[in-house]
């Protein structure tokens, strides 16, 4: 999450890092007010003549879109103008005729074996997926992909598969909701509208771009600026959910900050001491996870010193390629992974409780980018110098040859199982550390775990 994000219910926990008035793009629309998310993203196509609204004034953002509009976006976003290619079912005396034909004259749009394109059919998400990455391959070379963070990874078929792993790389398509992406549900008109808008700032960005030596930063494009600061992306953890949510800082202040400052880095030092002020009201319910890749005390936007938090305790950045060093926040699906140069974020199946002194958790998605891991509906098997077995409803551990015991069972709860982190780290070689206390509202409560393959301080208790 790499991307260029559209302010949208993340907006909401970067505001309060800064209490200043922010200047909005404004919509003519009466269904879309000033304050939504995707309000410029809107006027910016709609402007750019990509897509209209309707004659009652309205713009109907969660309106399901048909496969003929959605060719038609794309091909009017890319100004496509061949048109040689036409499908059975898409006559002359359709208001989409030239577009769809368009679309697929460049190879974006592809029909069935039948030879109809189905326009009036609903587009799906994976088709939306597949058609974008068409077009994005005719503006350039976009090979990028990611490993899927979404829980329904599964479920997306082979034919739209790499094509989501590049929109997710790209940042033009995301999680639907609760970090699904949900391959088969309708598109909608402004999930036509962000997804389009990403492509063509992806595009854009890519393209060398000569920028004035004496243009104030205020008065730049989204485009100019990418070219000129490079990526600039914050993961931070909001308070009102414990969930993770991501902005692009550049697209934050180019849509909400360049009337209040005329320099990018001016807004950036803001930043930095609003997070302080964040950070001493807050934490550890509201932090920041990671600026650019780095872990916020690793990072740039670091001040040092904050006034009410032990900054010894904020993560860091191991020092090898090898290590590793799993975040784990007690009551949230979300789990930050520091690595050397890089900070990788991963949602579990279910929130991590507390049982008999030890954390629960979803050991699978902690650890599979890190270790040889492998599960069924009933075991997990961890393979690095030595084989381990975990079983569902059992206390037993299969170490090779040998069987151990833990205190507690492994239990199965919503398709995953949940293991024991503290004994089970010990029995495959890794290291824990707990945090009691962060909120010293509550002293005796336990609000994180830290999971590494490397020695740890000692458990931490105010």
């Amino acid at each position: 999450m790499n991307k260029k994000y559209l302010v949208s219910g993340a907006l909401v926990s970067m505001l309060l890092f800064s209490q200043v008035n922010v200047s909005t793009a404004s919509s003519n629309f009466s269904d879309i007010p000033k304050t939504h998310a995707a309000s410029t993203q809107i006027e910016y196509l709609v402007n750019d003549g990509v897509i209209s609204g309707f004659p009652d004034g309205t713009f109907r953002p969660d309106q399901v879109v048909t496969r003929g509009q959605f060719a038609a976006f794309v091909a009017r976003a890319l100004d496509l103008t061949s048109s040689t290619v036409t499908f059975k079912d898409v006559s002359k005396g359709n208001s989409l005729y030239k577009e769809i034909n368009q679309a697929a004259t460049a190879g974006i749009i592809m029909g069935y074996k039948d030879g109809n394109f189905r326009p009036d059919q609903t587009v799906s998400r994976s088709d939306m997926a597949v058609m974008l990455d068409r077009a994005m391959q005719l503006k350039g070379t976009y090979t990028k992909t990611v490993s899927l963070p979404y829980s329904d990874a599964g479920s997306i078929g082979a034919y739209a598969l790499e094509s989501v792993k590049r929109m997710a790389a790209y940042g033009v398509m995301e999680a639907l909701q609760s970090n699904s992406f949900k391959p088969g549900a309708n598109g909608t008109r402004l999930g036509t509208v962000i997804s389009i808008y990403n492509m063509l700032q992806t595009i854009d960005a890519k393209q060398p771009i000569e920028v004035p030596a004496d243009k104030k930063d205020s008065d730049m494009t989204m485009a100019e600026l990418t070219q000129k600061y490079g990526e600039q992306k914050v993961i931070g953890r909001t308070r009102s959910n414990n969930n993770f949510y991501e902005i692009n800082l550049l697209e934050h202040y180019h849509l909400y900050y360049k009337d209040l400052y005329k320099d990018f880095i001016d807004y950036k030092n803001m930043l930095k001491q609003s997070f302080v002020q964040q950070y001493n009201a807050y934490y550890p319910y509201e932090e920041l996870i990671s600026y650019n890749g780095k872990a916020y005390k690793s990072s740039e936007l670091y001040k040092g010193d904050l006034d009410f938090v032990n900054d010894d305790l904020l993560p860091t950045n191991p020092q090898l390629d090898s290590q590793f060093s799993i975040d784990i926040f007690i009551n949230s699906k979300d789990s930050a992974t520091y690595l050397k140069n890089d900070v990788l974020t991963k949602t579990m199946t279910n929130e991590p409780y507390e049982k008999n002194g030890d954390i629960m958790v979803d050991l699978e998605v902690l650890l599979k980018d890190h270790i040889n891991v492998s599960s069924s509906t009933t075991k997990l098997i961890i393979k690095n110098e030595k084989t381990i077995e975990f079983t569902s409803g059992s206390n037993e551990v299969k170490v090779n040859s040998q069987t151990v015991y833990m205190e507690s069972a492994v239990e199965r709860s919503n398709g995953k199982l949940m293991i024991p982190l503290r004994e089970a780290a010990s029995i495959i070689g890794l290291y824990t550390r707990t945090y009691t206390g962060l909120d010293s509202k509550f002293p005796t409560k336990l609000t994180r775990i830290e999971l590494a393959n490397f020695p740890l301080s000692a458990d931490y208790k105010r």
